[in-house]
């Protein structure tokens, strides 16, 4: 998977939840897409955006019972970088770039041993893949550019995995959550939504640095 479409997929995963808190569709905006491209840029992983956005729409409710829904994804600002903050700071000062990555490369590491310790036959076979990103990770001096090649065949074998109601599922919330927009389009979010449901119900994790 090329680093052009993991960020695309990091652009959709948070319009996603986005729409899952509001609760009605909507359309980025110039203005939201640019606060996404500069966490993107940042190199804010996604699961501290997707935290970030539910600390403000929790903080939002409370202020707003009964009110008027959060207008814009840019009002959730505030909470990423606080949460990214607190993701790198932890108290004991800013780490540099190279200090930031290395502990990134560790936290995939210990997920990639999570699953392979409890790894189910009906996922056996990945087994093969995640021992070799093992392998690459046990590296001093692991690269990426292995790593997104990797999560690239993951993500094709995941999807193999898909039975006929998995399928279902993510076809019918795609196609009421994301409703008028091209068939090419909703094509690449069904593949995203199935590929997430069956990460989620197997626990694999990714293998690109990129989601960490």
């Amino acid at each position: 998977m090329g680093r052009q479409a993991l960020r695309g997929r990091y652009f959709q995963e948070i319009a996603q939840a986005f729409f899952d808190l509001r609760g009605a569709p909507f359309v980025l905006s110039s203005k939201e897409i640019a606060a996404i491209s500069s966490w993107e840029e940042t190199g804010i992983p996604l699961r501290i955006v997707l935290e970030g956005i539910h600390r403000a729409f929790e903080k939002y409710r409370v202020r707003h019972v009964g009110g008027r829904k959060m207008s814009s994804l840019s009002f959730c600002n505030a909470e990423v970088l606080t949460a990214f903050a607190e993701f790198r700071d932890r108290g004991v000062g800013i780490r540099s770039n190279k200090t930031f990555r290395e502990e990134k490369k560790m936290r995939l590491r210990e997920e990639v041993e999570r699953f392979l310790q409890s790894l189910s036959a009906d996922v056996s076979c990945l087994k093969d893949l995640y021992e070799e990103a093992l392998c690459v990770l046990s590296r001093k001096a692991a690269r990426e550019e292995e790593l997104e090649k990797m999560e690239e065949k993951a993500e094709d074998l995941i999807l193999r995995l898909a039975q006929e109601e998995d399928k279902a599922e993510s076809e019918r919330l795609v196609r009421a959550e994301w409703r008028g927009r091209p068939d090419s389009e909703v094509g690449e979010i069904y593949k995203i939504q199935l590929a997430k449901l069956i990460r989620k119900k197997y626990k694999i994790p990714h293998l690109s640095l990129f989601f960490y």
